[in-house]
């Protein structure tokens, strides 16, 4: 039997991208996925340029961004009418090379995503086929997959992911509980086409009125959506009777206006998973966690844990790191995502408020704050950086300067090398970025002395000379457009920094013997090996 790097269990957009990026490293990989086309009812229709980033990575984010339109910004709307918060992008061109936020067609954009995994022969993909069992050995898991008419057939790989969903078998199988935060509501989700001109806002509307809160959505090109909450009393299913669906959608719109493309019941959730890890089996995207949709971070969450784990897989297989870095992808995305899922729930309690006069005190108090100017109205900055994991701590244990921020991604230059993304110009390994050249060729040698990072690349950000070498040239110097490392670097008080393959900083450093103890430091925790377990689980 062919053993896989990887098997992935579940084909959406998780999946699809975790399947493109392992691709691009050179895996073999097998996905298994229950269903044959992809789903068509409304689901994720935000996503922000840290998943752009990740879909980069893939070699897809060219054509992802195609089907694409800028977020206009999200104003929350009170009970009178009145503005009572905003929740904007950052201003464009952002920090990491992306429109900071955007709009998308979710069966669209994974068509993108699988139409990519058709460009490697090394995967394979066994649509309608389901996951039924899998048990898991000292070097890898097997899986018994029950496929069209009955059939069934046995795969292996070194790893399984399992980005089957929310109701995720393989979730199941390995015993790991949820951890509730206690939000669930039922919503109804209603995309429509624009046939005629009507007056609708520009931008996102939240309507927190509490005699029907609802979500008004501007999709790309002539797509709309309305998210609607089921009230106390009323059934989610009579949202099935065209009748009623159009009765409650003619509160938020002239329905003669617009044709319904599709409509869908959801129950929003808020839980994430207490184990990610059992072994060789990983959980990502709904798997690992739900969340109400009122930030847009449900896509990016699932892109995010599949761009982590990718890496670090990787990094693992080519011998560059132990498998202990496995367990840094659990130590970074669980609390990362549940800061997230908490935020969104806090929002969905804002906008679903059912009480008149909490949410006249609501208003009242969110009004103050937004004309105070003590709000925080940018999207971005609601989602924190990495906390734990593999990253940079000083003697005493406190983060250094920068670790676990999102290092900026400038358009960098020379001729040398043309003009390209930061990220493409050091796609798949750490690297050592600074805009000093004599530092640039220490830390050439420093990182030399340590095995793991041999292969990193040092990037001298400045103005490159004319003539400069290209790829092969031991320090690389390039010019970067809008001097956004030259901004982080001052910010952080350094002079140079450590990028993981994800885009995170691993850390930063002041002078040549900080930079010296950091490198060594993140050597070290590559090859650290985990204290022996007293048994691998069989499942």
């Amino acid at each position: 039997m062919e053993t896989y790097d990887a098997i992935i269990s579940g084909y959406g957009p998780t999946g699809a991208t975790l399947s493109n990026l392992l691709a691009m490293m050179g895996m073999r990989v097998a996905v298994v996925e229950r269903d044959r086309d992809i789903y068509d009812k409304p689901r994720a229709i935000t996503a922000d340029h840290e998943a752009m980033r990740a879909f980069q990575a893939a070699g897809l984010a060219e054509e992802v961004a195609k089907g694409t339109c800028p977020h206009p910004g999200t104003d929350f709307v009170g009970v009178d009418g009145q503005t009572i918060k905003r929740f904007y992008p950052m201003p464009a061109p952002g920090p990491l090379g992306w429109e900071p936020t955007f709009m998308f067609h979710q069966p669209t954009l994974e068509g993108v995503l699988r139409d990519g995994v058709k460009r490697f022969e090394s995967v394979d993909v066994f649509l309608e086929h389901s996951l039924v069992s899998l048990h898991q050995d000292a070097e890898g898991v097997e899986i018994n997959v029950a496929g069209p008419g009955g059939s069934n057939k046995t795969l292996r790989g070194k790893y399984l992911l399992a980005c089957d969903g929310a109701r995720s078998v393989v979730r199941s199988q390995i015993e790991s509980t949820i951890y509730d935060l206690a939000f669930d509501e039922w919503w109804v989700v209603v995309d429509a086409d624009l046939h005629n001109d009507v007056d609708l806002p520009e931008r996102c509307v939240q309507y927190c009125r509490p005699w029907r809160p609802g979500t008004y959505i501007v999709g790309p090109d002539r797509l709309r959506r309305w998210e609607i909450k089921v009230l106390p009393g009323e059934m989610p299913e009579s949202f099935n009777d065209p009748a009623h669906l159009d009765r409650v959608l003619s509160t938020f719109v002239d329905t003669g206006a617009i044709e319904v493309k599709r409509v869908a019941i959801y129950r929003f959730h808020a839980v994430v998973a207490e184990k990610w890890r059992e072994g060789r089996v990983f959980l990502l995207g709904d798997a690992a966690h739900q969340m109400p949709p009122f930030m847009g971070q449900g896509l990016c969450a699932g892109v995010r844990d599949a761009y982590n784990l990718a890496w670090k897989l990787d990094a693992v297989l080519r011998g560059k790191a132990e498998d202990a870095l496995l367990d840094t992808y659990g130590q970074e995305r669980r609390p990362h995502v549940q800061t997230v899922v908490e935020t969104a729930k806090s929002f969905g309690l804002i906008i679903g408020e059912l009480d008149e006069g909490a949410a006249r005190e609501r208003d009242s108090r969110l009004g103050v704050e937004l004309a105070a100017g003590t709000a925080q109205t940018i999207r971005q900055s609601f989602i924190p950086g990495l906390a734990t994991g593999l990253l940079y701590r000083d003697a005493i244990g406190a983060l250094g300067a920068g670790a676990g921020q999102l290092f900026p991604q400038p358009w960098v230059s020379s001729q040398g090398i043309g003009r390209l993304r930061l990220d493409d110009l050091v796609r798949g390994n750490f690297y050592l970025v600074t805009w000093n050249i004599e530092l640039a060729a220490v830390a050439r040698d420093i990182l030399g002395t340590v095995a793991s990072l041999a292969d990193a690349m040092v990037v001298c950000v400045g103005e490159a000379e004319q003539g400069t070498a290209g790829l092969e040239a031991e320090v690389i110097a390039v010019t970067e457009e809008l001097g956004l490392v030259a901004r982080w670097l001052t910010e952080t008080g350094t002079v140079a920094a450590v990028v993981r393959p994800d885009g995170f900083a691993y850390g930063s450093a002041r002078n040549q013997g900080e930079l010296k103890d950091m490198v060594v430091l993140l050597g070290r925790a590559l090859m650290h090996t985990r204290q022996p377990e007293a048994g691998v689980p069989v499942i």
